[in-house]
């Protein structure tokens, strides 16, 4: 295995124990040369139980792996790539070094407040942009984690004793103890502030009133409650698609359906049977494409042919293949992230006016860059109706450019991607979109050229979960 991003809150720097600092590195070592050699063991059942608590609040599952690692005097976010591509997202934690942190700052709440900032390093998506240590990262995760222990009942004090040792002098990379001290206030009060709980959210709430959570929380309320929605573990349905390409009016549609299983780390895809006896199956699992026919027992890599040789583009067509519900478990990740998305106003999608939060803008390489490969950037925005509450319309924006011997090859391509949620539908008090548009419109000169997009009307039904 070869690990590509290393990412970690880290009270004494990686090989200088005596020393104190916060960092996240680019490294190449496996889990095992991380530990400076040590053997990685399994994790205490204490920690296991902190960790979860903290996704419990929540409402998330855990998609990472938490592991023991003694003798290096700190905790870390690491993610590991193996020889087929998958990624595998690990927290080390040194127990001795957590169990000091305690001791000296008199409370347990330090050395949860560790595990909750590193849990926030992958929960911000701080691995995305294959970044090392600054400021800005650290400041973020350092919120996160102060929200995260107010959720879980720590006081301000008890929060912040993670820092009660800290270094006064902020570096290139890493913030002071102010603060990150204020970074943990800031986040702390997200949970803990009256004044946002007392304030209704509706199309009259003043503009210097509405936040990114009273948006997200009324999401949830109206969507059936934040615990029943974090309870669900898998959706199964079927989406029934309409699809036309360009802006011919008498032109017949494409009909046809796909089934999906998802849940937060898997999603499997059943294509309508061909009129052969069988259907194609594809599943993506940690970003990894597979596909099959029915009939076959083996997975085979990535996208299937067309014809005889020509291959399908990996990633183009797991984002065509992916449902209209694909960010349904990511998204309770807003719920408890101040910094992952800010209000931009209101602006009118679809005849509905909405509430408009911006995400992160995300960056992936995909292959090497200084041989042949191609770097993807994805800005998102998601809309919330004024009235109702309810998510209203996602809308991407994702620039590829293809890159050869470490140089950009030609102009870079630009796509908008929209989600329209039309209406939705009740399932067990909750609901789900019923009826949704898609759009996939290719961007010239900041000019949607709709005469070459493809336009979709897709019907959720028959849908279950667990």
């Amino acid at each position: 295995m070869r690990t590509i991003v290393f990412l970690g809150l880290l009270l004494m720097p990686f090989l200088k124990i005596h020393a104190q600092g916060f960092r996240q590195n680019v490294v190449v070592e496996s889990i095992d040369q991380v530990c400076m050699g040590n053997q990685s063991e399994a994790a205490d059942a204490e920690a296991e139980a902190i960790v979860d608590e903290m996704m419990g609040q929540m409402g998330l599952n855990r998609s990472f792996t938490l592991r023991k690692c003694a003798n290096i005097g700190n905790a870390l976010a690491h993610i590991e790539e193996d020889e087929n591509g998958n990624l595998t997202p690990y927290i080390l934690y040194d127990p001795q070094w957590l169990a000091q942190m305690s001791k000296k700052s008199n409370t347990d709440w330090a050395s949860i407040g560790v595990l909750a900032h590193e849990v926030g390093h992958f929960l911000l998506y701080h691995s995305l942009n294959n970044q090392g240590s600054s400021p800005r990262l650290e400041i973020s995760a350092d919120r996160f984690a102060g929200t995260t222990l107010a959720r879980m009942g720590s006081t301000l004090e008890e929060a912040q004793s993670m820092f009660k040792n800290y270094p006064e002098k902020a570096s290139s990379s890493h913030p002071g103890k102010a603060d990150r001290m204020e970074a943990i206030k800031v986040g702390w009060m997200k949970f803990n502030n009256p004044t946002q709980k007392n304030i209704l959210l509706n199309e009259n709430t003043a503009e210097r009133d509405i936040t990114h959570e009273l948006i997200i929380n009324k999401h949830y309320k109206e969507a059936g409650g934040l615990k029943a929605l974090s309870q669900i573990k898998k959706l199964s349905f079927t989406e029934q698609i309409s699809e036309t390409r360009g802006e011919n009016l008498r032109q017949e549609p494409l009909i046809y359906s796909l089934g999906y299983d998802q849940d937060p780390n898997l999603l499997l895809i059943k294509e309508e049977d061909t009129g052969k006896g069988y259907y194609s199956e594809y599943m993506i699992k940690n970003d990894s494409l597979f596909n099959k026919y029915s009939d076959e027992k083996v997975w085979k890599n990535g996208a299937p042919r067309i014809g005889t040789s020509a291959q399908h583009d990996d990633y183009k067509f797991k984002r065509d293949k992916r449902p209209s519900t694909y960010s349904f478990f990511d998204d309770f990740v807003l719920i408890s992230n101040p910094e992952i998305s800010t209000y931009e106003g209101r602006k009118r999608i679809g005849g509905e006016e909405c509430f408009e939060l911006e995400l992160p803008k995300e960056t992936m390489e995909i292959g090497n860059l200084n041989k042949k490969g191609k770097r993807i950037t994805t800005e998102k925005n998601y809309y919330y109706n004024t009235s109702t509450g309810l998510l209203h319309a996602i809308i991407e924006r994702e620039t590829t450019t293809i890159f050869k011997k470490g140089n950009p090859k030609g102009n870079a391509t630009t796509v908008q991607i929209e989600h329209i949620f039309e209406s939705y539908t009740e399932v067990k008090d909750i609901l789900f979109p019923a009826k949704i548009s898609t759009s996939v419109i290719p961007v010239r000169y900041d000019v949607l050229k709709t005469d070459e997009g493809i336009f979709q009307k897709r019907k959720l039904i028959n849908l279950t979960f667990l």
